[in-house]
């Protein structure tokens, strides 16, 4: 009998510590398939629209990709997009008048960037949902013209009735082109996105970065000049190298009006770099 109890006692004990290896055990380590791509599955062209917002604005352009390995693609921008200066601010008076502070030119920017985009983590992320970086450069054509008509061409405007005696009024975008100048510089972008979608035939990408432009000669976005009106009445040193080296200031002294003249002294410098953060959205197609 106590043979027996022995035997159904080792018998449980060997079948407990079979269950306890096995509950413990490691799993069988599953192979994930090579993740797809568009090389290999033949996408090596693709073209797409490119909308941008950023701190200058809205830009619009377009996007050639071109499938140089398994992860890696060329590609080419070309976009049109404003610029400014980051101080500027814009003020709405309360019948929609909406004008800004000290501008002096619009401008207008076509940057060519040419540049490498790379995927990440290929094998640990999905392929509808593949993010990506990208660094680019190439050469920025850009295009100023008046913010203002500068009658007396002396470098600022004359926006109040009751200090000057003329107003300068504001342009819209389409006038004062027949007063513009051209710009060379050089810009780029590095940029953080992301390709959408299991259908690779279809191009869907959001795109957050910094986009960035220079000018060497700089770009006069502000106004060069300014009147020293505490120096009515002192001879023009014209500093700022405008035209016209004085500002016309009304003076009422008991009833009487007379005109004045103020020299100018300088505001700002041409600016040389643009930079922003950038959000930018890619449509299109591969084949």
């Amino acid at each position: 009998m106590k043979k027996l109890f022995l035997l159904i006692t080792t018998f449980l004990i060997c079948f407990q510590t079979n269950q306890v290896y096995a509950q413990f055990g490691e799993p069988e380590v599953e192979e994930r398939d090579n993740p797809r791509n568009l090389y290999d599955e033949g996408y090596n062209v693709g073209f797409g629209f490119n909308l941008a917002l950023s701190d200058f604005g809205i830009g619009v352009g377009g996007q050639l990709r071109i499938g140089l390995g398994q992860y890696t693609e060329g590609i080419a921008t070309l976009k049109v997009t404003g610029l400014k200066d980051p101080t500027e601010q814009t003020f709405t008076d309360f019948l929609g008048y909406r004008t800004i502070p000290e501008k002096y030119q619009r401008v207008i920017a076509v940057p060519f960037h040419v540049g490498l985009k790379k995927r990440f983590f290929p094998k640990a992320i999905s392929d509808s949902f593949r993010p990506y970086a990208s660094l680019s450069a190439g050469p920025t054509f850009a295009f100023s013209y008046s913010y203002f008509d500068d009658f007396n061409e002396n470098g600022f405007r004359e926006n109040d009735g009751r200090l000057y005696p003329i107003v300068e009024p504001v342009n819209d975008i389409f006038t004062g082109w027949n007063n513009s100048e051209t710009h060379w510089g050089m810009g780029g972008e590095f940029v953080l996105g992301i390709d959408f979608g299991e259908n690779f035939a279809n191009l869907s990408s959001v795109q957050f970065g910094y986009t960035m432009n220079y000018f060497p000669d700089g770009i006069q976005v502000l106004e060069p000049c300014q009147p020293d009106l505490n120096r009515v009445g002192e001879a023009p040193l014209n500093p700022c190298g405008s035209g016209v080296n004085y500002a016309e200031v009304l003076n009422v002294n008991n009833g009487t009006v007379t005109t004045e003249l103020a020299p100018l002294e300088q505001a700002n410098d041409p600016r040389k770099y643009f930079g922003s953060a950038q959000l930018s959205f890619v449509f299109g197609w591969m084949w």
